[in-house]
């Protein structure tokens, strides 16, 4: 199981990069705000499916009881695929896409650490810290 775990997580990363480099291009040809709507329309398309296809329309009462907080998903998504779609094209792919992965290890950190939106906690360690200052490393290779 940790290895489809594994293997997931970099299909994601791989994903994103990809997602990143094609959301520049079409940004490139009819600006930013058209990608954006495209590429939502296309997640919201293969994510209807999705509930249909698990039966999971039976579920969405649910989210109605779900804390504030919990709603700010969407928000993040906008954001990670705006600022890639904007960056991509001005920083090159791997960097930007370093520098995502920098911040998302980061922030995991904090995340981990606290608990958040019921995170198991995962206390900070020295190899945790040196395990994001090798991410530093890596931005900064992949700038050279």
């Amino acid at each position: 199981m940790r290895v489809l775990l594994f293997a997931m997580a970099a299909a994601a990363g791989a994903a994103a990069a990809c997602q990143a480099a094609v959301n520049a291009a079409l940004a490139a040809r009819a600006g930013l705000a058209a990608a954006l709507v495209l590429n939502t329309v296309v997640v919201l398309a293969a994510t209807i499916v999705m509930l249909f296809a698990t039966g999971g329309p039976r579920t969405l009462p649910a989210l109605a009881g779900a804390p504030v907080h919990h709603y700010v998903a969407g928000l993040f998504g906008f954001v990670i695929i705006g600022c890639l779609t904007f960056a991509v094209p001005r920083l090159g792919a791997a960097t930007a896409l370093a520098l995502m992965v920098l911040g998302q290890g980061v922030l995991a950190l904090v995340i981990d650490h606290f608990g958040l939106w019921g995170i198991p906690v995962v206390a900070l360690s020295g190899p945790r810290l040196l395990g994001v200052a090798l991410l530093v490393a890596g931005v900064v290779l992949l700038r050279v």
